[in-house]
């Protein structure tokens, strides 16, 4: 029964949290003192849908540097 219980967790949790969407672009944020590339999902109102494998809008305050998106979409 815990077996199943588990199974039935990690599918509903990898569904939820896959996108069969690839990243448009890519914006390069700094995140414990290192940089990182950050996958860029859809851009409305200057904010930008990021991340893997969690989605989350985020402001372009929040990147050092978007010029990869800004230049892909104006």
């Amino acid at each position: 029964m815990k077996n199943i219980i588990t199974v039935a967790l990690f599918t509903l949790v990898v569904s939820g949290c896959a996108s069969n969407t690839p990243p448009a672009c890519y914006n390069k944020a700094t995140v414990v003192k290192q940089k990182y590339d950050i996958p860029i999902f859809k851009r409305e109102n200057g904010r930008y849908l990021a991340g893997y494998p969690f989605h989350s809008w985020e402001d372009k305050s929040a990147f050092t540097d978007t010029s990869e998106c800004d230049r892909l979409h104006p």
